[in-house]
């Protein structure tokens, strides 16, 4: 199978997380402290939000915390990875050792089904694991930190255990004569579609950045909870990216809604009209997955989405969006000038980032340097062109420009 990926994410892993194996781990008390408290809340699905000349976005309805943090090195997190490392190794060795190319076509056979059912067991882990710490989030029983932490911890083991199908398959080749079969290539296939949804690029930035390799002076964050799912937001340089997970949407237990592929394609040009008709739609599995999901592909001219169709609820359960805040449209523009300064305040569809724009009324320059104060709170400076982006954590806020010592205020709402 080919696995394209996001382009953040693709640059970001070179310089990301170390090898590692995984197999069952001990929780951390955090951890602890989540599992196993929620039954499944049932909730109505909800369609990407569909928005003008530019791609619809799966949202979050009504979210109970929406916070944002500057994401950095944790060393607690680190140290139980380490641990995580030492625990799994040996667990992984039994089942898949060195005697592999050694042994008869059905203890082979034994051999790869038991790595994937281990591979498979921690998989369900990885998502209960998911659930339980966001619904904990959006009830106020952890921190944003932490969830985080959990995020990027199954991150982290998600990476490993799709390292290791990959190593299934290659092993498997390089026995001269044996060939896995079929429906187990197709199965490992499946695996690692789940295996993606836990290795968003957002996550993947803020393991970066949690090891000290990716952006100077750690990674601002905005994350949304509620019992429905999560969206983590984020800025780096030009893009804009924002992954988003609707857990009402994933419906694991029915029954797929098509019968081939093409009808799951047209589900996708249903939610993504502007997206599916501006690029290229590619998909990475087919309707024989045992999963029911179907992830398409598409880069387009504003940058690139990838999206998971669970083909038995017919609705999107998770989506990442790679976007350039240059090409994105303007959707609502709010102008005040005051003190011999005008301040631009450019909104972009669904949500997305703001672009601040300030001027000196007198010369028509613009206002390098000028500071940028969101309630209070200083969000950066302009650059050379007088302009500064930014991610909204609200409806209603005030935006507070700075040049010179004259100010300008905005109400936003």
């Amino acid at each position: 199978m080919t696995k394209a990926m996001p382009a953040l994410l693709a640059l970001f892993l070179v310089v990301s997380l170390p090898a590692m194996t995984v197999a069952a781990a001990t929780p951390t008390a955090t951890e602890r402290s989540v599992e196993g408290s929620y039954e499944p809340v049932a909730i109505q699905s909800v369609e990407p939000v569909a928005v003008q000349d530019t791609t619809n976005r799966l949202t979050l309805t009504d979210p109970a915390r929406n916070e944002t943090i500057e994401y950095g090195q944790d060393l607690g997190t680190i140290l139980a990875l380490s641990d995580d490392d030492l625990r799994n190794e040996y667990e992984w060795d039994i089942l898949f050792d060195e005697e592999f190319e050694d042994v008869s076509d059905r203890e082979r056979d034994e051999m790869i089904n038991a790595s994937l059912e281990n591979v498979r067991d921690r998989t369900d882990e990885l998502e209960q694991r998911e659930k339980d710490a966001v619904r904990a989030h959006a009830d106020g029983e952890i921190s944003t930190n932490q969830l985080l932490q959990i995020l990027i911890r199954n991150y982290n083991d998600a990476s490993a255990l799709e390292q290791r199908t990959d190593e299934i398959a290659e092993r498997s080749d390089d026995v001269v004569g044996y060939s896995m079969d079929t429906d187990v290539q197709s199965d490992l296939q499946s695996d690692q579609e789940r295996l993606t949804v836990q290795q968003g690029t957002v996550r993947a930035l803020a393991a970066s950045s949690e090891q000290g390799t990716g952006t100077t002076g750690g990674l601002p964050v905005q994350i949304q909870t509620s019992d429905a799912g999560y969206r983590l937001e984020t800025m780096v340089d030009d893009t804009y990216v924002v992954e988003t997970t609707r857990i009402d949407n994933r419906d694991i237990d029915g029954y797929s809604e098509y019968d081939d592929q093409s009808q799951a394609f047209d589900r996708f040009e249903e939610l993504y009209p502007w997206a599916t008709e501006d690029g290229t739609t590619s998909f990475s599995n087919d309707n024989g997955d045992p999963w029911n999901l179907y992830r398409a592909e598409i880069p387009h001219s504003q940058g690139i989405l990838t999206s998971f169709l669970d083909s038995n609820s017919g609705e999107i359960f998770h989506e990442v969006q790679e976007l350039n805040v240059e090409r994105l449209p303007i959707s609502e523009t709010t102008t005040e000038t005051d003190n011999g300064l005008e301040v631009t305040h450019n909104e972009t569809p669904a949500d997305g980032p703001v672009k601040i724009l300030v001027h000196d009324t007198e010369t028509g320059e613009p206002a390098e340097g000028a500071t940028i104060s969101i309630d209070g709170t200083e969000v950066g400076e302009t650059n050379s062109d007088g302009s500064l982006w930014y991610l909204p954590s609200s409806d209603e806020y005030e935006v507070e420009a700075e040049s010179g010592g004259e100010t300008v205020t905005l109400e936003i709402s």
